[in-house]
């Protein structure tokens, strides 16, 4: 049977698609070309996904999603809580695994026939043994997991594919390799919920203070992992020219457990404006925004620039142009392929692309010797293509 036919067929069958792919927000909002793709090929099939509570911003009320499952997480407790409250932690714990039951119980009883899981841990291969689907679609990693699905996607080559259309890889026996190969645009372009009222907000956020749309840029100095972090010394380095060359304002964008870092930079901005005698607030540091809120304030910016974290996917949601800070990880993986907007800043030489999440030589020098200059030269490439 060929590609076509067996795609044909196929549609008739699938009424009911489960995604899993839990976290983090990054791979979540990527992971939304499964959610497009399933939805073109099948248009009036149920389509869930799987998330930890963590992707509520992002899944609920998505376009190509019918539901969201929300797998109960279990916050570790430290020896303290349980010598401090033993029964009350037990008892937390007993609800936990109930959860567990009910949360297996209701994706097996849901009768999905086709299952695409993105991720593939021990835990994602059990979910998807459990469902008892047909067609359960995974990614070939190691034996403890493997033995869970019925087909295994090659996944060696992943790196030099933007994640996005990598992932397009799971329904390639479904729709065809040519489909995934060359999908749609579309499909690889993230969808972010923004509501008039975080829209109202941000506009406030933007008036207060005095930023003009198009006249600043988003710096986001953060990464979850320490080994994907720009130098804070670099990005003030970076600030102080865009601000002092190019008239630019700069907007430090922060999350959860990052104020104090942020702040920390930003102080450093202002003392070196002052000694330019340059307007201190120049430099503005918002209040915490909701990922919504970020996708639409990045959206008025000129250019967004940060290191490789979910904040970066969240702006190219919003529509915002993005320099996006390269060491360890391969940027074909990360950054949208559409070149106009986006692009990657990384060393050519030296040790680079080691893919690892803690450094093999203790220098950090992917990211420590990444010049400023490099940074700034494809900021002003970005800004001078829109005519900033």
């Amino acid at each position: 049977m060929s590609l076509e036919s067996k795609t044909k067929s196929n549609q008739q069958a699938f009424n009911k698609i489960l995604i899993i792919l839990p976290r983090q927000l990054g791979d979540i909002l990527l992971g939304s070309s499964l959610a497009f793709a399933a939805r073109s090929a099948f248009p009036q099939c149920q389509i869930s996904w799987v998330s930890h509570p963590m992707g509520r911003q992002l899944l609920e009320g998505h376009p190509a999603l019918n539901d969201v499952l929300y797998h109960p997480v279990w916050k570790s407790k430290p020896l303290s809580t349980w010598l401090k409250s033993p029964l009350h932690t037990i008892r937390e714990l007993i609800n936990h695994w109930r959860s567990e039951i009910l949360f297996f119980r209701k994706l097996r009883t849901a009768k999905f026939e086709l299952v695409l899981d993105a991720i593939c841990t021990p835990k994602t291969a059990l979910m998807s043994f459990i469902t008892g689907a047909r067609h359960r679609h995974g990614l070939a990693t190691r034996w403890n997991r493997n033995w869970a699905y019925t087909w295994l996607c090659d996944a060696s080559q992943w790196q030099k594919k933007y994640a996005a259309q990598a992932r397009l890889e799971l329904l390639a026996p479904v729709l065809g390799l040519e489909s995934v190969s060359h999908p749609h645009r579309d499909w690889l372009d993230s969808w972010m919920p923004v509501t008039l009222k975080m829209k109202e907000r941000v506009d406030g956020i933007v008036a207060d203070l005095n930023l003009a749309p198009q006249k600043f840029v988003i710096l986001s100095p953060t990464s979850r992992r320490p080994l994907r972090q720009w130098p804070g010394s670099s990005f003030v380095q970076l600030a102080e020219s865009l601000i002092a060359e190019d008239g630019m304002k700069i907007c430090w964008f922060w999350g959860p457990g990052e104020y104090d870092f942020t702040l920390e930079l930003h102080h450093a901005l202002q003392e070196r404006l002052k000694l330019r005698n340059i307007d201190i607030n120049a430099s503005c540091l918002p209040p915490l925004l909701s990922l919504g809120e970020a996708a639409c304030m990045s959206g008025l910016s000129a250019v967004w620039i940060g290191n490789t974290n979910g904040l970066s996917h969240v702006a190219v949601a919003g529509g915002a142009r993005t320099v996006q800070i390269f060491g360890p990880t391969s940027h074909e993986s990360w950054t949208h392929p559409d070149r106009s907007k986006h692009i990657p800043v990384q060393r050519d030489t030296g040790c680079v692309r080691c893919e690892s999440n803690t450094c093999r030589t203790g220098t950090h020098e992917c990211m420590k010797l990444l010049n400023v200059e490099d940074v700034l030269l494809a900021v002003r490439k970005l800004k001078m293509a829109f005519g900033h």
